[in-house]
């Protein structure tokens, strides 16, 4: 493993049996609790987004050894686009989709996802994109506190309308600039501890970043040094008082 020579490229129809390899390397090495969290493409689907108009892949290589990979889709407008529950107000031309994102194990903690994101959002502003989005799996929280590290905000909180699975929806508006950090102004800020262990707090964790949503929240960063998810409001007008007994509440209330 030498980490000293990534470089970071767009894949073609030629790379395929490595995005095969890669993928079949991940997910065996998943507990098989956790597999769920990867979409299983064939290589039919690999093949559309390898020759794809709208639909990309990109690479990370150490030497030849491809080590990283992702999907991304610039849709036009007109076409039908992935997510389409999620901020159906921006038109198709303004967007760029982030998928399937896949790390070697022996990777993680290089940084990989950020430089792929960071050539992502590249490639998109020099084709017009002005905002980018991901869905994940709440079960996955690396990947989700590595989106927010990447300056993405997590706005809405819910059930993948396709399969159940409980999901964030995360977004950035994207431009050449730096990404920001979080600013200290008077909008009103609540931190969520995430806990020691992140899984065992899923159930609540979902719970209460839905109540944060629908009251004005997002989830902009996260507190490294207290391990706390830091959430910003953004309508300054809302004056509801954030209490956490109010959620058992609601769900008794909803599922009458």
């Amino acid at each position: 493993m030498n980490k000293k020579h990534l470089t970071v490229k767009k894949l073609d129809i030629s790379n395929l049996p490595d995005v095969m390899n890669l993928q079949q390397k991940i997910i065996s090495g998943l507990h098989p609790d956790e597999q769920h969290f990867i979409l299983h493409r064939t290589e039919e689907d690999y093949l559309k987004s390898l020759n794809g108009k709208s639909s990309n892949m990109l690479g990370v290589f150490d030497g030849e050894e491809l080590i990283a990979q992702t999907v991304y889709v610039m849709p036009h407008n007109g076409e039908l686009r992935d997510m389409p529950e999620f901020r159906p107000d921006i038109p198709n031309q303004d967007i760029v989709i982030y998928e399937a994102i896949l790390v070697d194990p022996a990777y993680r903690g290089s940084s990989l996802m950020k430089r792929m994101l960071e050539y992502i959002e590249n490639h998109a502003l020099d084709n017009g994109r002005k905002h980018s989005m991901i869905q994940i799996a709440i079960d996955n929280p690396a990947s989700w506190i590595n989106a927010l590290h990447h300056g993405m905000a997590i706005t809405k909180v819910d059930y993948d309308p396709n399969d159940g699975v409980k999901v964030l929806y995360l977004e950035k508006r994207i431009t050449h600039q730096t990404t920001p950090t979080l600013k200290q102004d008077n909008k009103k800020t609540y931190s969520l501890h995430l806990g020691e262990n992140i899984h065992t707090q899923i159930p609540a964790l979902f719970n209460k970043m839905q109540y944060l949503i629908r009251n004005g929240y997002h989830g902009v960063c996260l507190d490294k040094e207290t391990q706390s998810l830091i959430w910003q409001q953004q309508d300054t007008s809302r004056t509801n008082i954030l209490d956490f007994r109010n959620i058992m509440q609601y769900k008794k209330v909803s599922s009458l």
